[in-house]
C-alpha cells in the first residue's frame, strides 16, 4: 500500500492537505443551519375545498367524492383519506416515503385543473397543500386588544404581519381570529313579504349599486380621458338609503332591514389569558436556521410593539427555537464529554503523551470531514447528525490505535522511525480496511431503508460511514506521517525512565493479562462447559426479553401540552369557545409548571383550512388548547404525565364528547402523522352500523384497561330541516331544483351583496335573515322563491319541509366510509397495547359488511420493525461476506459471528436494568452492533492464525493471541462505550430519541467484549481441534 509511503516521504504536502480539510471544515461548520430534526418532506398532500353553507352529506356527494375520484390517478398514491364537514372538504393523499413528492404534487395539481365545472358554483377553488417540517410554526403569537379590538385586523395585517414578512428567513405567515368588519344587512322576512321582495333580489340590487364600472376612454383632441361610473353605494349612509324597490314604490334598504357596520361572524376564535384576540403563526423558509429566524423575528417584534396602541397585548405562545437550542446544547455537551472520555482512555492505556496525541489527532479530522459533507449536501446540525458524531467519536480512533501499535513494534525491533511508519502502516492496511468495511456494511442497507425511519436515520448512517472512511484515510496517511516525526526511537526508549504512575499502571496491566490468560486457559480446557454457559445465558436473555416492551419513535419532552376537544356536533363556535375557556381555567389551576403567557386556545374553523395546513384540527365544534411548560430540569412531572392528569379533568366536563391530549412535542406528533398510539379502523357503507361497531370496540378497550383518552370519530348526527322538492309542482310554477336550492341557501345561510371601498379598506355587504327568523319549519316554508317569470312563490307550495336526522362529519378512506377508534396508552408498552387491541377485534362480533383493522402508530411500528429486521439480516450477511473474503475461509467468519447473537444478552440486560423499551432508536443500535462487535474478533482471530503459521500449537496460539491483544481490545471497546456514555445517561431535551441507542450500544459492547475475549477463542479452539482431528483421520485413511 503506497499511501503511508507517500505521506511519510512528503510530510509537508500531507500536513497541508489535512490543514486544508481543517480550514474548509471550520468554514462549513459556521454556515450550517441548526434544527431539531432533518428537514422532512412529508409524503402527503392535503386538498381543502370550501363549500359555504353546505351540509356534510352535500359536501361528501358534491365535492369530496368528485375530487377523490379524480385524485385516485395521482402518481405514486398509496392511500387517500377524506373528511367531509359542514362547509368544507378535507382530502389527504399519502404516498410512500421514498416517492418523489414534487412529481406527485405536480400530478395532483394537473388533475385538479381538470375539475372544470364539476363542482357546485358556490364551492371555492380547491387548495393544495404540501406538508413539510417547515410548515410547523417557528413562533406563534397571541394578540389581544380592548379599545382597539375592532381595529385588530388592520393592526395585525398592516402593522405586524407586513413587517414580519419582510424579515429574512420568514416564509408563510398565518393569521387566525382577526375580527373583520363588514356591512351587515339584517333582513326582516315579514317586511320583505310586505313589499313582495326576496333576499335574492336585495342581493342583486346591492351588487349593482356598489359596483364601480370603467367606461373606457374618450379622446378629445390631444387629450384622452378615462370614463368611470362610480358606485352609488360608498358608505354606511348611502347603503341605508339605497332604493331596493322594483316597481318604484320608493322603498329603501333601511325600510326592510337593519344596516350596520360591524364585525363578521367569527368562524374561528383565538383566546389567551388576556381575552379574545388573534393568533399569528410564523413559518420559516426551507433550509433556514431556526434559531436565527426566531431571533430576527423577536427583534422585529420589539420594534413593532412600539408602534402599536397601548392596549394591544402580545405574547409568545409557541416557540420552536427552545427545543432546538436545548436539544442541540445537550448533545453538544455530550459530544464534548465523549471527547474527554475517549482522550482519557487513550492516555490511560497508552501512557505516553506523544502516542496519545497521534491517536487523538484522528478525531478532529474525521469529524470535520462529516461537517464538510453536511455543508455540501445541505444538511443541518440536528439531533441525528450530532448523534452520528458522538457514535463515531469512540470508533474513529480504532484504526489509528492498530496502526500505531504496529509502528511501535517495528521501532522496538530496531527499525528507523520513517521505515517503521511506512511498513507498520502498510502492513495493517488490508486489516483495517477489512475491519472498517465490516462496520460500513451494516450502515449501507440503512441508507436505502424506506419509511420515516429511513428518512430520520439516513443522516446517521451516512455521516458515521463517512467519518469511519475519513478515519481510515487518516490512519493510513496522517498517523504514519506524524509518527515518523514524533515517536521516540528504540535507543531513546531504552534510555527513558518511567515514573511511578507508569510502573504502577504497567503492573496492573500485567496482572490483568495474567488473570485473563489463566481464565482463557480454563475456558479452552473446558470448551463444552464454556459454550454451554454462553448458550444458557443467551436462552435466559430471550426469556427476559418477554418483559421488555416495544415502542415506535419515543415522544420527546419538549414541554408542549395540547388538548383537542370535540363538543356535540350541533355546537356553535361561541359554545365551543366557551368550553375552551373552561379548559384554560383548568390549566391555570392545575399546571403550575406552565410557562407564563403561553396558554392559548383556538376554537372553530377557518374559512381557508389554515389550521389544518399546520397540523391543527378544526371545526365549529372543535377547540384546541395549548400551553408550554418550563424546561424538563425545572419540573418534577413530565409533559406526558401532566397531559394524562389534565385528560382526566377534561373528561369530566359534560359538554366535551371526545378529546385527544398530547404531552411532549408538537413536532414529534407531526412526524408521526398526528396518529394515536392505537387506532382501530372500522369500514363499511352504513354509517349507523360502523358507528355502532366502533362504539362497541371503544367500550371493550375501556373495559380491558391500559388505555387512556379513548375516543371514536363516529358522528351521532344532528336534527336538521330537510327540504324535499316536488319536481312536478316546481315545474308547473316555473321553478327547478337549482333555482329553489340557490334561493333557499341565500335565505338561510345568507349571501354577499357586493363590496364597499372607502378609506383604503374594502368591506363586504352581507345579507341574512334576522336571528330566529328561520329556526322553525314554518319559517322555512314561508321563504319566498322568485320563479323564472319574476313571480313570488312560497317554498311550502313546491316542497315538503320537515325535520330529519343529518350528519356533521363523514370520514372516508380508500373511497369508502370509515369510523376510527383512537386511544392513548396508560403506562403500558405499545406492543402490549397492540396485542390487547387485536385480541378484542378477534373476539368481537363484527357485523357482515363491516371490516375492522388496527392502525395508528402500531402499524407504523410494525412496518418500521419489519424493515429493520431486514436491515439486520442484510447487515449480518454482508459482514460475514466481507470477513469470508478477508480470511479466505467460511469457518473463521462463522466463529467470529458467534459474538453477534450473544451480544443480545447485554442488550436485553441493559433494557431490563434501565427500563428501556425496544424502540426504533434501540433497534438501530442493535444493527450497528453487528458491524462493531466483530472488529475485535477479527483482530484476535487474525493474530491466532498468524501465530499458528509461525509454528505455535493451537492452544498456545489462542492463549498468546488473547494475551497480546487484550490491551487493544479493551482500548477499542472502552473508547466506544465511554464515548457513548454521555449520550446514554443524558437528561437533556431530546434524550428520549438518542438515549436508547446509547444504552443499547453500551450494553451490547460490554458483554461482547467478554464474549470476544473468552467465548470466541474457545469456540475457535473447539472448531479447529475437531478440524485437526478430521484432517488426521483423513491422512491415516489415505496412508492405509
Amino acid at each position: 500500500m503506497r499511501l503511508p509511503e507517500i505521506a511519510v516521504k512528503r510530510p509537508v504536502a500531507t500536513a497541508m492537505a489535512f490543514l486544508a480539510v481543517l480550514i474548509v471544515g471550520v468554514v462549513a461548520f459556521t454556515r450550517l443551519p441548526l434544527d431539531i430534526m432533518p428537514e422532512l418532506e412529508m409524503p402527503s398532500l392535503t386538498v381543502i375545498t370550501v363549500y359555504p353553507g353546505a351540509s356534510a352529506e352535500e359536501v361528501e356527494q358534491d365535492v369530496t367524492k368528485v375530487i377523490e375520484a379524480l385524485l385516485a390517478g395521482t402518481e405514486n398514491l398509496k392511500e387517500i383519506k377524506s373528511q367531509s364537514k359542514e362547509n368544507v372538504s378535507f382530502i389527504t393523499m399519502i404516498f410512500d416515503w421514498n416517492s418523489d413528492i414534487e412529481s406527485s404534487t405536480n400530478s395532483a395539481r394537473d388533475l385538479l385543473d381538470l375539475l372544470g365545472n364539476r363542482l357546485p358554483a358556490q364551492a371555492r377553488k380547491p387548495m393544495l397543500f404540501k406538508i413539510n417540517s417547515n410548515m410547523l410554526p417557528v413562533l406563534m403569537y397571541g394578540m389581544t386588544a380592548k379599545e382597539s379590538y375592532s381595529e385588530l385586523e388592520h393592526i395585525v395585517n398592516d402593522k405586524i404581519a407586513d413587517p414580519i414578512r419582510r424579515v429574512p428567513g420568514v416564509g408563510t405567515l398565518i393569521t387566525i381570529g382577526t375580527p373583520k368588519q363588514e356591512y351587515r344587512v339584517t333582513v326582516s322576512p315579514e317586511k320583505l313579504r310586505g313589499y313582495n321582495l326576496s333576499i335574492a333580489q336585495l342581493a342583486t340590487i346591492l351588487k349593482g349599486q356598489s359596483l364601480s364600472i370603467p367606461g373606457g376612454n374618450i379622446d378629445v383632441g390631444e387629450n384622452s380621458f378615462a370614463v368611470r361610473i362610480p358606485a352609488n353605494v360608498n358608505s354606511l349612509e348611502t347603503l341605508k338609503n339605497t332604493q331596493v324597490s322594483i316597481l318604484g314604490q320608493g322603498v329603501k334598504l333601511r325600510d326592510v332591514a337593519e344596516v350596520s357596520l360591524t364585525t363578521e361572524e367569527m368562524t374561528a376564535v383565538a383566546q389567551s389569558l388576556h381575552g379574545q384576540g388573534a393568533a399569528v403563526m410564523i413559518q420559516k423558509q426551507s433550509g433556514e436556521n431556526t434559531l436565527e429566524v426566531a431571533k430576527r423575528v423577536r427583534a422585529k417584534m420589539e420594534e413593532v410593539r412600539k408602534t402599536l396602541p397601548p392596549d394591544v397585548e402580545i405574547n409568545e405562545v409557541m416557540f420552536a427555537d427552545e427545543v432546538v437550542r436545548e436539544s442541540i446544547s445537550g448533545l453538544s455537551s455530550s459530544l464534548l464529554y465523549s471527547l474527554i472520555f475517549v482522550v482519557l482512555v487513550v492516555l490511560a492505556m497508552l501512557r505516553d503523551w506523544r502516542q496519545s496525541f497521534i491517536v487523538v489527532l484522528t478525531i478532529p479530522f474525521s469529524l470535520i470531514t462529516a461537517l464538510i459533507l453536511m455543508f455540501v449536501i445541505g444538511w443541518s446540525i440536528n439531533i441525528f447528525s450530532l448523534m452520528s458524531l458522538i457514535i463515531a467519536m469512540g470508533m474513529v480512533v480504532d484504526n489509528a490505535i492498530v496502526v500505531l501499535e504496529n509502528i511501535n513494534q517495528h521501532i522496538e525491533r530496531g527499525a528507523g522511525r520513517n521505515e517503521a511508519a511506512m511498513f507498520g502502516a502498510s502492513e495493517m492496511g488490508s486489516a483495517i480496511i477489512a475491519s472498517t468495511l465490516t462496520t460500513l456494511m451494516v450502515f449501507l442497507p440503512m441508507v436505502f431503508m424506506g419509511g420515516i425511519v429511513g428518512v430520520l436515520f439516513k443522516q446517521l448512517a451516512v455521516l458515521v460511514s463517512v467519518t469511519l472512511i475519513a478515519s481510515l484515510v487518516t490512519a493510513l496517511a496522517l498517523t504514519p506521517m506524524v509518527s515518523s516525526k514524533m515517536l521516540l526511537t528504540a535507543k531513546s526508549r531504552k534510555n527513558r525512565k518511567h515514573g511511578p504512575l507508569y510502573r504502577l499502571s504497567e503492573n496492573i496491566f500485567v496482572w490483568l493479562e495474567d488473570v485473563y490468560s489463566n481464565v482463557l486457559k480454563w475456558t479452552v480446557h473446558h470448551k463444552a462447559v464454556t459454550l454451554l454457559i454462553a448458550l444458557l445465558l443467551f436462552i435466559g436473555s430471550l426469556f427476559l426479553a418477554k418483559v421488555v416492551g416495544t415502542d415506535y419513535i419515543p415522544a420527546m419532552d419538549a414541554g408542549d401540552v395540547a388538548v383537542n376537544i370535540q363538543l356535540e356536533v350541533s355546537a356553535s363556535v361561541e359554545k365551543t369557545d366557551s368550553v375552551t375557556r373552561e379548559v384554560m381555567k383548568l390549566f391555570e389551576e392545575h399546571v403550575p409548571e406552565m410557562l407564563p403567557g403561553t396558554l392559548a386556545s383556538i376554537a372553530g374553523q377557518t374559512s381557508d383550512g389554515a389550521l389544518t395546513a399546520v397540523g391543527f384540527k378544526e371545526g365549529k365544534n372543535i377547540g384546541t388548547i395549548l400551553c408550554h411548560l418550563v424546561l424538563p430540569n425545572e419540573r418534577t412531572r413530565s409533559a406526558e404525565e401532566i397531559a394524562r392528569e389534565m385528560g382526566k379533568l377534561v373528561a369530566k366536563i359534560p359538554e366535551v364528547q371526545n378529546y385527544k391530549i398530547m404531552g411532549g412535542s408538537v413536532l414529534s406528533t407531526a412526524v408521526q402523522g398526528n396518529k394515536s398510539p392505537i387506532e382501530i379502523n372500522v369500514y363499511g357503507s352504513s354509517l349507523a352500523t360502523i358507528n355502532a361497531t366502533a362504539q362497541m370496540l371503544a367500550d371493550s378497550l375501556k373495559a380491558r384497561g391500559g388505555f387512556a383518552d379513548i375516543i371514536t370519530t363516529r358522528d351521532p348526527g344532528k336534527l336538521e330541516i330537510l327540504v324535499d322538492i316536488d319536481e312536478d309542482k316546481a315545474s308547473s310554477m316555473m321553478l327547478n331544483s337549482g333555482l329553489i336550492g340557490l334561493q333557499v341557501r341565500q335565505a338561510l345561510y345568507g349571501t354577499e351583496g357586493g363590496k364597499i371601498s372607502s378609506d383604503g379598506n374594502t368591506r363586504r355587504i352581507y345579507l341574512r335573515y334576522e336571528e330566529g327568523a328561520s329556526d322553525k319549519v314554518e319559517d322555512v316554508k314561508n321563504i319566498l322563491i322568485t320563479n323564472l317569470a319574476g313571480t313570488k312563490v312560497k317554498l311550502g307550495a313546491v316542497a315538503d319541509v320537515k325535520l330529519g336526522q343529518g350528519v356533521l362529519q363523514i370520514d372516508r378512506e380508500a373511497q369508502q366510509r370509515i369510523v376510527r377508534v383512537k386511544a392513548n396508552l396508560d403506562n403500558i408498552p405499545l406492543g402490549d397495547a397492540a396485542k390487547i387491541a387485536e385480541d378484542i377485534i378477534a373476539t368481537s362480533d363484527i357485523p357482515d359488511g363491516v371490516v375492522v383493522e388496527t392502525a395508528g402508530q402500531i402499524k407504523e411500528q410494525e412496518s418500521a420493525f419489519s424493515s429493520l429486521y431486514l436491515m439486520l439480516v442484510l447487515g449480518i450477511l454482508m459482514v460475514y461476506m466481507v470477513m469470508a473474503g478477508q480470511f479466505e475461509s467460511f469457518v473463521d467468519p462463522f466463529i467470529i459471528m458467534m459474538a453477534v447473537p450473544l451480544t443480545i444478552i447485554g442488550v436485553i440486560l441493559a433494557f431490563f436494568v434501565t427500563n428501556t423499551t425496544l424502540s426504533v432508536s434501540a433497534f438501530i443500535g442493535i444493527i450497528m452492533l453487528v458491524g462493531i462487535v466483530v472488529n475485535n474478533g477479527i483482530v484476535l482471530i487474525d493474530y491466532i492464525k498468524l501465530l499458528r503459521k509461525r509454528g505455535y500449537d493451537l492452544e498456545t496460539a489462542v492463549r498468546e493471541a488473547g494475551r497480546s491483544r487484550l490491551r487493544p481490545v479493551l482500548m477499542t471497546s472502552l473508547t466506544t462505550m465511554l464515548g457513548m456514555l454521555p449520550m446514554a445517561l443524558s437528561v437533556d431535551m431530546g434524550r428520549e430519541i438518542y438515549s436508547p441507542l446509547g444504552i443499547t450500544m453500551i450494553g451490547g459492547l460490554l458483554v461482547s467484549t467478554f464474549i470476544t475475549l473468552l467465548v470466541v477463542p474457545t469456540f475457535y479452539a473447539a472448531i479447529h481441534r475437531r478440524e485437526k482431528a478430521i484432517e488426521g483421520m483423513l491422512k491415516r485413511n489415505v496412508e492405509e
